[in-house]
């Protein structure tokens, strides 16, 4: 499982593959008739399917409106989901990327296996229709950091910002509870997390 909790050890947003589905190859079957013939293999993708992008539930007048941020949005593709809202270099806005995991357990087991410290400042927002959520600001001299976790059922999406002084770190974390709303609407909306037997091993 991948550590969604190492903001402040990367200046820049980091790249991710979704979780894919695996393609299961049935046997061929021999056909009826004297001659023995097999039936013909049938096409297969040449790339399996992407399971989900964060990318999807947000846009860069979203972005606009919550962190007064002006960004590049790049999504990657849809067999390589990549959420990342990068500014032009040199402007001091803030950058944001959104990640996800699947789970099985709770955020309270999720949150353990991070090994959060103790003294960091965590608040618990009520985000409509999620199972719960959670955000981390980390406020330093010349940075802000913060990061928003919601679940959905097994989804698990993660959202960092890095802010650059000066902030404003009232703004950043009610945009980053907006941003986890929209994420819970977009999950909602696609019936996305649902638990289920068949559900692929979680995004590394």
């Amino acid at each position: 499982m991948t550590d969604p909790m190492r903001p402040r050890h990367q200046r820049r947003t980091r790249r991710w593959a979704g979780a894919a589905a695996l393609v299961a190859v049935g046997l061929l079957a021999a056909a009826c008739g004297d001659d023995g013939d097999v039936g013909t293999k049938p096409d297969l993708p040449t790339e399996p399917p992407a399971l989900w992008n964060p990318c999807d539930a947000l846009d860069t007048a979203f972005v606009e409106e919550q962190f007064g941020a002006r960004t590049t949005k790049e999504d990657g593709t849809p067999t390589a989901p990549d959420c990342r809202f990068v500014p032009e270099e040199g402007s001091g806005d803030p950058v944001l990327d959104a990640n996800y995991q699947l789970f099985g357990g709770s955020l309270d087991e999720f949150w353990e296996q991070m090994g959060q410290g103790e003294d960091a400042d965590v608040r618990q927002p009520a985000v409509p229709g999620a199972d719960a959520a959670r955000i981390v600001v980390a406020a330093e001299e010349d940075q802000l950091y913060v990061t928003g976790f919601v679940q959905n059922g097994m989804l698990f999406e993660v959202v960092n910002l890095v802010d650059p002084a000066p902030y404003d770190e009232e703004r950043a974390v009610r945009g980053m509870r907006a941003a986890l709303e929209a994420l819970t609407r977009h999950a909602d909306e696609n019936g996305a997390g649902e638990p289920a037997s068949t559900a692929p091993s979680p995004s590394s």
